[in-house]
């Protein structure tokens, strides 16, 4: 929930006194900041208050003047006018002089609140370039979860950027088992009927790792979700499930990379065929699309990464090497592979993949004595806040 609402007085009729004051300490949603009898004084006053909405009395003979000034010189703020005069030509007068609400005296609390609310400006947001990286299966057990959970964590620890990962497999999500996590909220709890959908009810639901890596787990309203994701965060990794379906397509259109996860297996490359030509009639951009082959294994497949290439007709994204010993451990323990394996070829296989993925992105070096405790031995170095 957003806190009280900070509103500045303006008020140049000194006949009032303290009775312009009465009606807006009386509301429990809002903080009177200050009450200023020159509009000279706002710009410092504003700024050390932090205020959001200015209230001036506009039976003053010079009001409408004021109004203008503050439209002027603080364009940021709401304005809401004041007045004991209720002809419609005075009201439009102070509506283009810039008062976006305007509320005659004696004032009616409600009317009152409704008007401050309105002209509330949203809150500040530093927005970012974001990145938005779709990661899917070509089957079960393709591997395309760990590569999203572990392409996050090494986005977010190298980069020193803000990552989100965001499970979008709604009826077999896998994403919290790989971190050996239970969010206590999920994006489902904040869409419920009545609640609105913003960036401080997306902060409560995410849950947030020891590595600049939040979660969100199986989520619900994804367009906007993924708006207000990437407003706070450089990069989204979102785990796809394989069957196609509207939130899917949602997060695909957004998407900067979709990456399709298969292995070098004939049963794996028909799927992967089949979810590329089902991005291509939804109209993805060809661009697009990155193969990724997980659990490359050069002795034993019958397949080879030129057969790949040449069947869909472009070089391969990343190649993840097999690398059963490591990998099984990490999701045994719910830890990235990095944190008990730093020098894993899977995981370096990654961090090539991540560093195409983020032009500024630098791997770490491989530590030669690592920490303890839950990531600790995965962060060389201490985790960005």
């Amino acid at each position: 929930m957003r806190s009280k609402l900070r509103v500045c007085l303006l008020n140049e009729v000194s006949s009032t006194g303290d009775s312009f004051r009465t009606p807006f300490e009386q509301l429990s949603e809002v903080k009177v900041i200050a009450t200023i009898a020159s509009r000279n004084e706002l710009p410092q006053r504003v700024s050390a208050g932090h205020a959001e909405v200015i209230a001036i009395n506009l039976d003053g003979s010079e009001a409408l003047d004021a109004v203008h000034f503050v439209a002027q010189q603080l364009p940021e703020l709401g304005i809401v006018g004041i007045s004991r005069i209720s002809e419609s030509s005075f009201i439009i007068k102070a509506m283009r002089a810039g008062c976006g609400q305007y509320v005659c005296w004696p004032i009616d609390h409600d009317d009152l609140l409704n008007a401050l609310i309105r002209v509330r400006p949203p809150p500040s947001r530093k927005t970012h370039s974001s990145k938005l990286i779709c990661v899917v299966g070509s089957s079960g057990g393709a591997g395309a979860t760990t590569i999203a959970c572990n392409l996050a964590i090494e986005l977010a620890h190298a980069s020193n950027r803000r990552t989100v990962l965001v499970d979008m497999n709604l009826e077999f999500g896998d994403v919290c088992c790989a971190f050996d996590c239970t969010p206590k909220y999920t994006i489902a709890d904040i869409c419920a009927e009545g609640i609105e959908v913003d960036h401080d009810a997306l902060g409560s639901s995410l849950h947030e790792l020891p590595c600049n890596v939040s979660l969100l787990a199986r989520p619900d309203g994804i367009d906007k979700m993924l708006r207000l994701l990437a407003e706070e965060h450089e990069y989204v990794i979102v785990d796809l499930p394989r069957a196609s379906s509207f939130l899917s397509a949602v997060a695909i259109e957004r998407a900067e990379y979709l990456l399709i996860v298969t292995q070098l297996s004939v049963p794996s490359i028909r799927n992967a065929t089949r979810i590329y030509q089902a991005m291509a009639q939804m109209g993805v951009d060809d661009d697009l699309v990155q193969f990724v082959i997980n659990r490359y294994n050069a002795d034993f497949e019958r397949l080879s990464l030129k057969d790949v290439e040449a069947h869909f007709q472009r070089a391969v994204f990343a190649v993840i090497p097999n690398d059963y010993r490591y990998v099984s451990a990490a999701l045994d323990l719910g830890h990235p592979i990095g944190a008990d394996s730093p020098a894993s070829p899977a995981r370096t296989a990654i961090q090539e993949m991540a560093s195409k993925i983020a032009p500024e992105y630098s791997a770490p070096e491989t530590p030669t004595k690592t920490k303890s405790g839950f990531f600790g031995k995965l962060l060389s170095r201490n985790t960005p806040t």
